[in-house]
């Protein structure tokens, strides 16, 4: 089609609805849910789990919403980086808390990166018990730099592949499901009569204890919903495709999540729930037998590769996008010279997550959430809402329904994640953004850029 040609910084438009769907929903999914169930059950004490699914998704498609605004008045390489730029000021403070979200990426994309390829090697364990554990980093590792080599081409053929991978992603599901529904009982939708239940060595929550945990878990669940926007310049007609994925991609998550977590409250004892290592794939085994359990696990393999994969490729285009600005370093503004795309930004992104694949999962996705819940998320929303203010002119093809409620919302409950008992913004956090107020104030200075001088249009960083 037409729409193939190169944008004007040599990316090419090759991505429509149905593969940004597929890269979205294979983002979104990944190992998370089959990782941190056991988890989220434990935290909340059993049944009550399911609150945290709700509110997961309340928050997912909230801030959907809102990124579905921006991305569609604002439809450019980068996503969030671009969002926050222009919200705060070009000149101004938006370059730094651009750069403040470059910054965490730095840290952030390859845990994100090396947590599904961590979930990767811990199933693949039960495929083949013969695997010693020690040998679960290096697997990870390896994973990491596989899917490296395999994202080195052209975006419509990675746009093709991502279709297959969400295929497998869907299938993982849709067989859990498939095979709960029948045993299904109606009284776990009614999580807050559930029970109270503790395994050994877990205490019990409060009337509301553990929430705050297990939000962290399933928000860690959701987070890729925004992953359809960093690849912005490869979209065909970006102002109408961009917010239909993110909907759509929420909302069909959002019920899959829901429905697994139901069939398997319905069925497994929920003390070996809370406890086993592989809940989902003991899960398979009881209402079908261990052949069949190691065939879902190889589609939970399967799940894990389509994530980093769609991670890897998204994470890849911020770079490219803030180094083409000339708010990063260059070298990530190099693209291929015959198949465009950054080859600078895959190859570091990859090195990067197969040394964090040697951490353990529960630390990974603690320092995710604990990284990203100011910058970019609760800054992101306050943005959206400053724009509304200061530019009331600007062209939106695309309004969040109900304005500005979504927005409240997500602001309440990134808010309740940042002050929770168990809290979501610990010192991890704190201390890449202390570290990138100090590098943006570094360099500004070294520049004479703001806030030390009055010259505007400088870069931020140089070469």
């Amino acid at each position: 089609m037409g729409a193939t040609a190169a944008t004007g910084g040599g990316l090419r438009r090759e991505i429509g609805l149905w593969q940004g769907t597929a890269l979205n929903v294979t983002d979104m999914v990944g190992i998370g849910p089959f990782v941190t169930l056991p988890l989220i059950l434990a935290a909340m004490g059993g049944g009550r789990a399911l609150l945290a699914w709700v509110l997961g998704a309340l928050l997912a498609i909230s801030d959907g919403l809102v990124t579905a605004e921006l991305s569609a008045s604002l439809p450019r390489a980068g996503g969030s980086y671009a969002f926050l730029r222009e919200a705060y000021g070009p000149e101004r403070w938006g370059k730094l808390v651009s750069f403040l979200f470059l910054f965490q990426i730095v840290f952030s994309a390859p845990l994100s990166m090396a947590s599904g390829a961590i979930g990767f090697a811990r199933y693949l364990r039960f495929v083949f018990p013969a695997v010693p554990e020690g040998w679960e980093a290096p697997a990870a590792s390896l994973l990491c730099v596989a899917v490296t080599l395999l994202l080195m081409r052209r975006i419509g053929a990675i746009g093709r592949f991502s279709v297959v991978l969400s295929a497998g992603v869907l299938a993982t599901l849709g067989i859990v499901i498939a095979l709960g529904l029948p045993h299904m009982k109606l009284a776990a939708l009614r999580f807050w009569e559930a029970p109270v239940v503790s395994a050994p060595g877990i205490p019990p929550p409060g009337v509301l204890g553990g929430l705050g945990a297990a939000l962290i878990l399933a928000i860690y669940d959701y987070l890729g919903y925004y992953n359809i926007c960093y690849l912005a310049e490869e979209i065909v007609e970006p102002t109408k495709t961009i917010p239909r994925v993110i909907v759509v991609s929420i909302l069909a998550v959002a019920v899959l999540y829901i429905l697994m977590n139901v069939s398997i409250v319905s069925v497994l004892p929920m003390e070996g729930a809370m406890t086993s290592k592989s809940t989902v794939a003991d899960f398979v085994q009881l209402l079908a037998g261990r052949p069949v359990a190691r065939a879902v696990t190889g589609l939970i393999l399967w799940t894990a590769f389509a994530s980093v994969f769609s991670l890897t490729l998204g994470y890849s285009r911020i770079l490219w996008a803030a180094a083409r600005d000339g708010n990063f370093f260059r070298v990530f503004a190099r693209l291929h010279p015959t198949e465009g795309y950054p080859v600078v930004a895959i190859a570091a992104l990859g090195f990067a997550a197969a040394v964090f694949s040697f951490l353990s999962l529960k630390v990974v996705v603690s320092a995710i959430i604990s990284i990203r819940a100011l910058i970019p998320f609760v800054t992101q929303v306050a943005g959206a809402l400053i724009l509304r203010r200061t530019q009331p002119g600007l062209k939106r093809p695309f309004k969040m329904w109900l304005y500005p409620l979504p927005a409240l919302v997500a602001l309440g409950l990134w808010g309740f994640v940042l002050v929770s008992p168990e809290k979501g913004f610990k010192a991890t956090g704190l201390l890449v953004i202390a570290a990138g107020v100090s590098a943006f104030l570094v360099r500004s200075r070294l520049a004479r850029e703001w806030p030390f001088a009055g010259a505007a249009g400088q870069e931020i960083l140089t070469p």
